[in-house]
Protein backbone atom coordinates (compact mmCIF):
# COMPACT_ATOMS: atom_id res chain seq x y z
CA UNK A 1 0.00 0.00 0.00
CA UNK A 2 1.53 3.76 -0.95
CA UNK A 3 2.50 6.17 1.76
CA UNK A 4 0.44 8.24 3.33
CA UNK A 5 -3.06 6.20 3.01
CA UNK A 6 -5.32 6.28 5.59
CA UNK A 7 -9.10 4.94 5.71
CA UNK A 8 -11.96 5.80 4.04
CA UNK A 9 -13.38 9.23 4.43
CA UNK A 10 -16.24 9.75 6.64
CA UNK A 11 -19.21 12.40 6.04
CA UNK A 12 -18.92 14.06 10.03
CA UNK A 13 -19.90 17.03 11.59
CA UNK A 14 -16.08 18.40 12.01
CA UNK A 15 -15.41 17.33 8.41
CA UNK A 16 -18.16 19.72 7.15
CA UNK A 17 -17.12 22.26 9.64
CA UNK A 18 -13.52 22.37 8.93
CA UNK A 19 -13.83 21.22 5.48
CA UNK A 20 -16.24 24.35 4.27
CA UNK A 21 -13.56 26.22 5.57
CA UNK A 22 -10.90 24.96 3.87
CA UNK A 23 -13.20 24.67 0.17
CA UNK A 24 -14.19 28.70 1.15
CA UNK A 25 -10.16 29.12 0.69
CA UNK A 26 -10.37 26.99 -2.44
CA UNK A 27 -12.93 29.52 -3.67
CA UNK A 28 -11.09 32.67 -2.87
CA UNK A 29 -7.97 31.19 -4.46
CA UNK A 30 -9.46 31.02 -8.02
CA UNK A 31 -11.36 34.16 -8.05
CA UNK A 32 -8.44 36.42 -6.24
CA UNK A 33 -5.26 34.87 -5.35
CA UNK A 34 -4.10 31.27 -6.37
CA UNK A 35 -1.38 30.45 -4.30
CA UNK A 36 -3.56 30.51 -1.06
CA UNK A 37 -5.04 27.09 -1.77
CA UNK A 38 -2.28 25.19 -0.42
CA UNK A 39 -3.48 26.34 2.78
CA UNK A 40 -6.99 25.06 2.19
CA UNK A 41 -5.04 21.59 1.14
CA UNK A 42 -3.34 22.01 4.48
CA UNK A 43 -6.67 22.95 6.37
CA UNK A 44 -8.75 19.90 5.05
CA UNK A 45 -5.74 17.43 5.73
CA UNK A 46 -6.50 17.90 9.70
CA UNK A 47 -9.51 16.64 9.29
CA UNK A 48 -8.86 13.56 6.70
CA UNK A 49 -6.04 11.48 6.30
CA UNK A 50 -3.79 14.04 3.60
CA UNK A 51 -3.52 11.82 0.82
CA UNK A 52 -7.21 10.44 0.33
CA UNK A 53 -8.31 14.49 1.41
CA UNK A 54 -6.72 15.27 -2.18
CA UNK A 55 -9.50 13.19 -3.63
CA UNK A 56 -11.96 14.77 -1.55
CA UNK A 57 -10.93 18.10 -2.61
CA UNK A 58 -9.97 17.91 -6.35
CA UNK A 59 -14.26 17.35 -7.39
CA UNK A 60 -14.69 20.72 -5.30
CA UNK A 61 -11.61 22.40 -7.22
CA UNK A 62 -13.08 21.49 -10.24
CA UNK A 63 -16.41 23.12 -9.62
CA UNK A 64 -14.57 26.32 -8.73
CA UNK A 65 -12.26 26.11 -11.42
CA UNK A 66 -15.97 25.81 -13.68
CA UNK A 67 -16.94 29.12 -11.70
CA UNK A 68 -13.47 31.15 -12.25
CA UNK A 69 -13.54 29.94 -16.14
CA UNK A 70 -17.49 31.74 -16.62
CA UNK A 71 -15.62 35.00 -14.32
CA UNK A 72 -12.47 35.17 -16.50
CA UNK A 73 -11.56 32.64 -18.87
CA UNK A 74 -11.88 34.88 -21.76
CA UNK A 75 -8.85 37.24 -20.28
CA UNK A 76 -6.78 33.74 -20.77
CA UNK A 77 -3.08 33.54 -22.11
CA UNK A 78 -3.64 30.62 -24.38
CA UNK A 79 -0.61 30.81 -25.56
CA UNK A 80 1.08 30.57 -22.48
CA UNK A 81 -1.28 27.68 -21.54
CA UNK A 82 -0.15 25.64 -24.77
CA UNK A 83 3.93 25.95 -23.78
CA UNK A 84 2.94 24.33 -20.00
CA UNK A 85 0.37 22.01 -20.70
CA UNK A 86 2.94 19.30 -22.04
CA UNK A 87 5.64 19.59 -18.99
CA UNK A 88 2.54 19.38 -16.54
CA UNK A 89 1.39 16.18 -17.91
CA UNK A 90 5.20 14.94 -17.13
CA UNK A 91 4.85 16.46 -13.64
CA UNK A 92 1.65 14.61 -13.18
CA UNK A 93 2.97 11.47 -14.26
CA UNK A 94 6.04 12.01 -11.71
CA UNK A 95 3.40 13.02 -8.71
CA UNK A 96 1.47 9.79 -9.53
CA UNK A 97 4.41 7.64 -8.87
CA UNK A 98 5.60 10.01 -6.16
CA UNK A 99 2.09 9.06 -4.44
CA UNK A 100 2.55 5.09 -4.82
CA UNK A 101 6.24 5.31 -3.48
CA UNK A 102 7.31 8.12 -1.41
CA UNK A 103 6.51 9.36 1.85
CA UNK A 104 4.10 12.52 0.45
CA UNK A 105 4.94 14.33 4.15
CA UNK A 106 8.83 14.25 2.70
CA UNK A 107 7.49 15.37 -1.37
CA UNK A 108 5.31 18.62 0.32
CA UNK A 109 8.22 19.50 2.29
CA UNK A 110 10.58 19.25 -0.55
CA UNK A 111 8.19 21.38 -2.91
CA UNK A 112 7.75 23.90 -0.10
CA UNK A 113 11.49 24.19 -0.36
CA UNK A 114 11.40 24.58 -3.80
CA UNK A 115 9.16 27.16 -3.68
CA UNK A 116 11.30 29.29 -0.84
CA UNK A 117 13.69 29.26 -3.08
CA UNK A 118 11.82 30.32 -6.07
CA UNK A 119 10.18 32.95 -4.28
CA UNK A 120 13.88 34.42 -3.14
CA UNK A 121 15.11 33.94 -6.59
CA UNK A 122 12.16 36.27 -8.53
CA UNK A 123 12.57 38.67 -5.87
CA UNK A 124 16.21 39.22 -7.15
CA UNK A 125 15.51 38.94 -10.62
CA UNK A 126 12.38 41.76 -9.73
CA UNK A 127 15.19 43.96 -8.74
CA UNK A 128 17.93 43.14 -11.15
CA UNK A 129 15.19 43.70 -14.50
CA UNK A 130 12.02 45.84 -13.16
CA UNK A 131 12.14 47.33 -16.74
CA UNK A 132 12.45 44.66 -19.54
CA UNK A 133 9.94 42.46 -20.65
CA UNK A 134 9.93 38.71 -19.24
CA UNK A 135 9.04 36.09 -21.44
CA UNK A 136 10.15 32.69 -20.03
CA UNK A 137 10.49 29.80 -22.16
CA UNK A 138 12.37 26.77 -22.69
CA UNK A 139 14.05 24.98 -19.43
CA UNK A 140 12.14 27.81 -17.21
CA UNK A 141 8.55 26.43 -19.01
CA UNK A 142 9.17 22.99 -18.65
CA UNK A 143 10.44 23.20 -15.03
CA UNK A 144 7.66 25.25 -13.83
CA UNK A 145 5.29 23.84 -15.79
CA UNK A 146 6.21 20.23 -14.29
CA UNK A 147 7.01 21.72 -10.71
CA UNK A 148 3.15 22.91 -10.83
CA UNK A 149 1.82 19.36 -12.09
CA UNK A 150 3.95 17.44 -9.49
CA UNK A 151 2.49 19.82 -6.57
CA UNK A 152 -1.08 19.04 -7.54
CA UNK A 153 -1.11 15.73 -8.14
CA UNK A 154 0.94 15.74 -4.69
CA UNK A 155 -1.11 18.01 -2.46
CA UNK A 156 -3.61 19.97 -4.69
CA UNK A 157 -0.85 22.70 -4.49
CA UNK A 158 0.12 24.07 -7.74
CA UNK A 159 -1.17 26.98 -6.87
CA UNK A 160 2.28 28.68 -5.85
CA UNK A 161 4.36 27.36 -8.53
CA UNK A 162 1.51 28.75 -11.68
CA UNK A 163 2.00 32.11 -9.26
CA UNK A 164 5.90 31.78 -9.78
CA UNK A 165 5.56 31.35 -13.46
CA UNK A 166 2.62 34.08 -14.19
CA UNK A 167 4.56 36.66 -12.39
CA UNK A 168 7.63 36.30 -14.24
CA UNK A 169 5.37 36.35 -16.95
CA UNK A 170 3.98 39.82 -15.94
CA UNK A 171 0.34 39.16 -16.87
CA UNK A 172 -2.13 41.80 -15.93
CA UNK A 173 -4.63 40.91 -13.27
CA UNK A 174 -7.27 39.64 -15.08
CA UNK A 175 -4.97 38.05 -17.99
CA UNK A 176 -3.27 36.40 -14.75
CA UNK A 177 -6.67 34.59 -13.55
CA UNK A 178 -7.81 34.20 -16.69
CA UNK A 179 -4.89 32.05 -17.75
CA UNK A 180 -4.83 30.29 -13.93
CA UNK A 181 -8.42 29.23 -14.53
CA UNK A 182 -8.34 27.39 -18.23
CA UNK A 183 -4.88 26.10 -16.89
CA UNK A 184 -6.27 24.28 -13.30
CA UNK A 185 -9.34 23.26 -14.97
CA UNK A 186 -7.13 21.31 -17.55
CA UNK A 187 -5.24 19.90 -14.97
CA UNK A 188 -7.39 18.84 -12.48
CA UNK A 189 -9.59 17.15 -15.21
CA UNK A 190 -6.36 15.70 -16.12
CA UNK A 191 -5.85 14.10 -12.40
CA UNK A 192 -9.18 12.74 -11.93
CA UNK A 193 -8.22 9.29 -13.92
CA UNK A 194 -4.80 9.33 -11.85
CA UNK A 195 -6.50 9.69 -8.40
CA UNK A 196 -9.64 7.45 -9.35
CA UNK A 197 -6.87 4.95 -10.03
CA UNK A 198 -4.96 5.35 -7.37
CA UNK A 199 -8.47 4.82 -4.94
CA UNK A 200 -8.61 8.41 -3.68
CA UNK A 201 -11.59 9.67 -5.67
CA UNK A 202 -14.47 6.98 -4.42
CA UNK A 203 -18.64 7.15 -3.85
CA UNK A 204 -17.61 7.73 -0.40
CA UNK A 205 -15.17 10.51 -1.43
CA UNK A 206 -17.83 12.22 -3.83
CA UNK A 207 -20.54 12.53 -0.77
CA UNK A 208 -18.11 14.48 1.31
CA UNK A 209 -16.92 16.66 -1.65
CA UNK A 210 -20.46 17.32 -2.66
CA UNK A 211 -21.04 18.63 0.73
CA UNK A 212 -18.35 21.07 1.13
CA UNK A 213 -19.40 22.83 -2.62
CA UNK A 214 -21.28 25.58 -0.82
CA UNK A 215 -18.01 26.91 1.03
CA UNK A 216 -16.15 27.05 -2.40
CA UNK A 217 -18.76 28.72 -4.27
CA UNK A 218 -18.95 31.34 -1.43
CA UNK A 219 -15.28 31.68 -1.31
CA UNK A 220 -15.39 32.60 -5.38
CA UNK A 221 -17.73 35.60 -5.08
CA UNK A 222 -15.65 36.86 -1.86
CA UNK A 223 -12.66 36.62 -4.04
CA UNK A 224 -14.64 38.08 -7.17
CA UNK A 225 -15.27 41.45 -4.86
CA UNK A 226 -11.78 41.41 -3.10
CA UNK A 227 -9.61 41.47 -6.41
CA UNK A 228 -12.54 44.25 -8.03
CA UNK A 229 -10.32 47.45 -8.92
CA UNK A 230 -6.99 45.88 -7.25
CA UNK A 231 -3.81 47.55 -9.03
CA UNK A 232 -1.80 45.47 -10.65
CA UNK A 233 1.11 46.04 -8.20
CA UNK A 234 -0.88 45.10 -5.04
CA UNK A 235 -2.11 42.04 -6.78
CA UNK A 236 1.68 41.16 -7.84
CA UNK A 237 2.82 41.67 -4.03
CA UNK A 238 0.27 39.79 -3.00
CA UNK A 239 0.29 36.89 -5.14
CA UNK A 240 4.33 36.63 -4.56
CA UNK A 241 3.28 37.07 -0.40
CA UNK A 242 1.16 34.34 -0.48
CA UNK A 243 3.49 32.13 -2.48
CA UNK A 244 6.50 32.59 -0.14
CA UNK A 245 3.61 31.55 3.11
CA UNK A 246 2.49 28.46 0.97
CA UNK A 247 5.92 27.81 1.02
CA UNK A 248 6.91 27.65 4.54
CA UNK A 249 3.44 26.30 5.30
CA UNK A 250 4.27 23.37 3.11
CA UNK A 251 7.34 22.94 5.31
CA UNK A 252 6.64 22.99 8.70
CA UNK A 253 3.17 22.01 8.40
Amino acid sequence: MPHGYGPHVELTATVVGVGLVAAFVFGVSKTAVPAVSAFGVALLATVLPPVPSTGVALPVLIVVDVFAIVLYGRHADRGLLLRLLPSVVVGLAAGWTLVRLADPAVVTRVIGVVLLLSVAGALVRRRADAAAPARAGGPVALLLGAGAGLSTMVANAGGPMMTLYLLRMRVGVLGFLGTVSWFFAAVNVLKVPFSVGLGLITPESLVVSAALVPGAVAGALLGRRLVRGMSVEVFRALALTATAAAGVWLVVR
